[in-house]
């Protein structure tokens, strides 16, 4: 069996005598053997994306058969919900990934595969932390306060965080449901899109065996550029000497101290590792397959303390027991575990490099502290230095403070506090499957999610300050989710006629259940239990840390499809599905999510192959659908009691304990679905053979009657209500052109680049103009009719104030100082104040891109994506920090000095003046371009294999970010980086802040894939 394009051997095919069960497939080089009933026999070949073919035996013992790819429809199956379509007969926009080959990327995170890949899909890696899930937009946000992540499906299981779990290995297919008539089936859940991947199935014939190992390692790609103590002292006595001004105390104590330079950054970063084992045996016959895996990982973060360890195994069991009957079950347990740094990175990017990590002689000596102790920066608060001032020569005494702060130094927090967490996971489900009658089958299949949880987070007396008391806090959680589902489908084929339609029902209940304690004051830290805290605490500061809460909440769905294609020229989808949510109130329960698609596969026409012979296949394609979300807290429908006192009886009366309502938001019990309908037209073109396969696509989506949770009048005895208010539009363009642009025997090139472009504006707010949300540092965010759903919000301007006359001759703030930042008086009022706030720009960016070329040389294979994002902008939050701006040389070159020595006329003199962070000084370009993957691959010949008794060995290099480029105009070192925790950052209104952003880690991996 070879391929008629390159005359290669086919592995794999199918080779079956016609009409009986007697079949086999190729081996490694082509061949196969097999006994007929004569020399009537007629053998069928079938193999995916190629024409199936028949040849009568006759009276030949060898048959070479070579095969063409189909290019009118290349036979792919893509997974729709609840089932599966024929590439060629799609109507909606559906993207399938193809995995193969892409194992070989280290970290074993399915969402990484993703990125750059798919056309209107966007993954933010927030964080270079490993075990942190990033952020994954499809076609753009639509949500105010609802979560915007998409759903993610593992062999039809809705799982929120399924692309961390699955091993990449494991995966047969990804498909993302990207327009709203293709995820209209999934209703209530599908407003942000839907992710379904498919993990593999086992197939018929003898035991395969796959093992695959690689070992990498990780560093960082940049730091931030801060000063050295000698570098800075030398800046700072050039700005003395230019503005005739003796050196500052503090700096002349820094300068004269004994100490070796600190570089803290590399102190808080490692040389990490990164090591991905994993093993599979599949097989079976005709009446049971199989599908066994088992794998780990072991991720190590470059900053450290930063751990992520997964451990995986699934089985896929499938049985006929009739012809009617078929069975099958799927268990999936996993264990992970997690460590994450427990003091940020942006605190040691801010530790100025003069201050030691332990005491040495010398430092001891001065400060009265022990010998190899840690060397804190308010050790050396008050003491009296003497040395030679480096601005005049002399010999020079001061009583100085060279670093101002309370805080131990980052190392030591980091040593003395500890966080862990640990995953126990199973899930699994049962299936079985009759056929009633021809092409008419009933399903069903009853499956749960069992996820237990502990954290664990310590810290050591003295952790964070001189004073700080030791203290545990202790929570566990059990979540649990049990899914029912029960689908009738029926297909049928007449003639030009064929269809298919569908029914199901389904029923999920989801319970999570936390417990949690907090303890402080322990005798000793060695003793680490919390039954040795001297006091257990309800609160951890403000927050509520010891008790048990549960939570609870259910859905119910009817759902329905039917597909039509008429002579395979004329297709017809359509889906309808109902939702019963108990996240709503009782008369708002149910939501209703329809669907239609048409394509015309104009190629087909007469008159088009008569007339356009280099066309393959063209299919236009239009749909509508309608989606929703629930993604919000349970009972925010209802007012929600909690524990408290009362004062009752005469005169003093005495506290009983009693219940009431306490929270800040108020109960709505009209609240409803959010729902997003959604245009979609589309092309898919193929042509020259195959060599140029293009797909475009157009969508215009409305998201009305928003899940809004927003400020009330506190009047009432609340800030805050749930509300469907608002309106917000998406539209944008998709292209994908996958071109094969040269194969041989002996050589291949193919290249897919794909591009995305969204559109984001709100209509409607709910009758107001506009909303704005506050960050931790004061930063702004708005949100206004007309405009994108989240842009900056604050002061334009205008470069540095000169000097103090300047201000006193000009429109000005109060706040405003000599060689800070000058604002535009925007309403030209006179003064700069809160009504000259303007947009100052906005996180979204104008196209994302991605381009993939994969080639391959005789045994040698190589392939390489580069990823790229254009025109979004971030708030970088280290400005805020007077640390950051007096040492990073990012923010201190050129800078104003005095009058008479101005700089650029741009860069504000460290923190003067009104607040940088709420000004465009902060907003800096996130436009970047990755190499963010590259492989290079050798497998051994088919001879060699044989050999050694192996199907196939193959080894490989690869590397991920080896390549980085950003703006000029960013100053940070990750332009992916956003902060998604704390004071409103998981909120869709509040994006695009960064702060002491956590470095792009690079690595570089080896790895060896064995299969026999």
């Amino acid at each position: 069996m070879t391929d008629a394009d390159d005359g290669s051997p086919l592995v794999g095919v199918n080779v079956v005598e016609k009409g009986t069960t007697n079949g086999t497939i190729t081996d490694i080089n082509g061949k196969f053997s097999l006994t007929t009933r004569g020399e009537k026999a007629t053998l069928v070949f079938s193999f995916i994306g190629y024409v199936t073919q028949e040849t009568l035996l006759g009276d030949q013992a060898n048959i070479n058969v070579v095969m063409k790819a189909d290019m009118a429809d290349l036979g792919e199956v893509v997974v729709v919900g609840y089932g599966a379509m024929k590439k060629s007969h799609l109507t909606g926009a559906i993207a399938k990934l193809e995995t193969a080959g892409l194992e070989d990327i280290p970290g074993g995170r399915a969402d990484q595969l993703l990125q750059g890949r798919v056309a209107g899909v966007q993954i933010q890696n927030t964080t270079s932390q490993v075990g942190e899930s990033p952020n994954i937009t499809v076609r753009g946000n639509g949500s105010i306060s609802a979560n915007g992540q998409p759903l993610i499906i593992v062999d039809g299981f809705p799982v929120s965080d399924g692309l961390s779990l699955v091993d990449v290995a494991d995966i047969e297919s990804m498909e993302v449901l990207k327009d709203a008539a293709s995820a209209a089936i999934y209703g209530s859940r599908a407003a942000n899109g839907v992710i379904i991947i498919t993990t593999k199935n086992g197939n018929e014939g003898k035991p395969t065996y796959n093992v695959r190992a690689s070992y990498g390692v990780k560093d960082y790609y940049e730091l931030h550029p801060m000063m050295s103590r000698d570098e800075f002292i030398d800046m700072k006595v050039n700005e003395a000497n230019l503005s005739g001004t003796t050196l500052g105390d503090m700096y002349l104590a820094m300068a004269v101290l004994e100490t070796e330079d600190t570089n803290w950054q590399e102190e808080a970063l490692r040389l990490a590792g990164v090591f991905n084992m994993q093993f599979n045996v599949s097989g079976g016959n005709k009446g049971l397959k199989y599908y066994i895996s088992s794998s780990y990982l072991g991720d190590e973060g470059i900053m450290l303390q930063n751990k992520y360890d997964r451990f995986n195994v699934r089985s896929k069991i499938e049985a006929e027991l009739s012809d009617a009957v078929k069975i099958g079950v799927s268990m999936a347990p996993s264990y992970t575990k997690r460590s994450k740094p427990t003091n940020p990175f942006t605190d040691f990017v801010r530790t100025p490099r003069f201050l030691p990590v332990y005491h040495n002689e010398y430092t001891a000596a001065l400060t009265g502290q022990e010998i190899g102790s840690y060397s804190h920066g308010y050790h050396y608060s008050n003491k009296t230095y003497t040395g030679i001032d480096p601005q005049t020569g002399l010999e020079r005494t001061v009583t100085a403070s060279p670093y101002s702060t309370s805080n131990n130094n980052p190392l030591s927090v980091m040593n003395n506090q500890f966080y862990s967490r640990n995953d126990y996971r199973m899930q699994s489900s049962l299936f079985l499957k009759l056929k009633l009658a021809k092409g008419l089958a009933f399903k069903t299949t009853n499956g749960f999610n069992l996820v237990y949880t502990q954290e664990d987070t310590y810290e050591n007396v003295n952790s964070k300050t001189a004073s700080s008391p030791n203290s545990s806090l202790y929570e566990n959680q059990l979540f649990t989710d049990l899914l029912s589902e029960n689908i009738l489908t029926y297909n049928k084929k007449s003639g030009i006629h064929s269809f298919d339609a569908l029914l199901g029902f389904s029923i999920q209940k989801r319970n999570t259940k936390t417990a949690g304690i907090y303890g402080n004051n322990f005798a000793t830290d060695y003793i680490q239990t919390l039954n040795a805290a001297g006091s257990i605490l309800q609160y951890d500061d403000d927050e509520l840390a010891t008790g048990t809460w549960e939570e609870e909440e259910g859905l119910v769905s009817l759902f329905s499809r039917f597909s039509y294609s008429y002579a395979d020229k004329y297709l017809l989808s359509a889906s309808f599905r109902g939702d019963g949510s108990s996240k709503f109130g009782e008369d708002n329960r149910w939501g209703y999510f329809p669907s239609v698609s048409l394509g015309w596969r104009i190629s087909e026409e007469e008159f088009f192959k008569s007339n356009i012979s280099w066309i393959d296949q063209l299919k236009l394609r239009a749909s509508y659908g309608v989606t929703g979300t629930d993604d919000i807290e349970n009972y925010a429908n209802t007012n929600m009691l909690s524990s408290n006192s009362y004062a009752l009886g005469s005169s003093n009366g005495s506290v009983v304990s009693g219940i009431s309502n306490t929270s800040n938001v108020i109960g709505n019990s009209s609240l409803q679905w959010e729902q997003t309908n959604e245009f979609n037209y589309g092309i898919d073109l193929t042509a020259l053979n195959g060599r140029i396969n293009l797909g475009l696509d157009y969508y215009y989506a409305i998201t009305k009657s928003l899940l809004y949770e927003r400020s009330v009048n506190s009047a009432l005895g609340f800030t805050e209500a749930w509300s469907n208010e608002g309106k917000v539009r998406n539209k944008g363009l998709e292209v994908v052109l996958t071109t094969h642009n040269f194969k041989s025997s002996l050589f291949s090139w193919s290249t897919t680049f794909n591009y995305s472009m969204n559109r984001n504006k709100v209509l409607d707010l709910g009758g107001e103009s506009q909303q704005i949300t506050t960050g931790e540092r004061g930063e702004m965010y708005l949100t206004r009719v007309g405009e994108p759903l989240v842009q900056f919000y604050g002061f334009k301007t205008q470069g540095v104030w000169i000097s103090e006359d300047e201000i006193a001759n000009n429109p000005s703030h109060i706040n405003d100082a000599a060689g800070g930042l000058r604002a535009v008086d925007v309403d030209n009022s006179g003064a700069i104040d809160a009504g000259d706030y303007t947009a100052i720009g906005n996180p979204l960016p104008d196209f994302t891109f991605g381009v993939t070329n994969n080639f391959t040389y005789k045994d040698f294979d190589l392939s390489f994506l580069l990823q790229g994002v254009v025109g979004a902008e971030v708030v970088n939050g280290d400005v805020y920090y007077a640390e950051t701006v007096r040492y990073n040389k990012n923010f201190n070159q050129n800078r104003w000095i005095d009058e008479n020595n101005i700089g650029d006329g741009k860069t504000p003199y460290e923190r003067n003046g009104i607040t940088q962070v709420q000004t465009d000084y902060a907003v800096e370009d996130a436009s970047y371009l990755a190499l963010r993957d590259l492989t290079v691959g050798y497998s051994l010949s088919k001879d060699l294999a044989r050999k050694i008794r192996v199907s196939n060995v193959r080894f490989y290099l690869s590397g991920q970010n080896l390549l980085y480029w950003w703006s000029d105009d960013y100053r940070g070192i990750n332009p992916e980086a956003r902060k998604t925790s704390g004071s409103n950052y998981a909120s869709p209104l509040v994006d695009g802040y960064q702060r002491g952003a956590f470095p792009i880690q690079r690595v570089y991996s080896a790895g060896i894939d064995i299969s026999f």
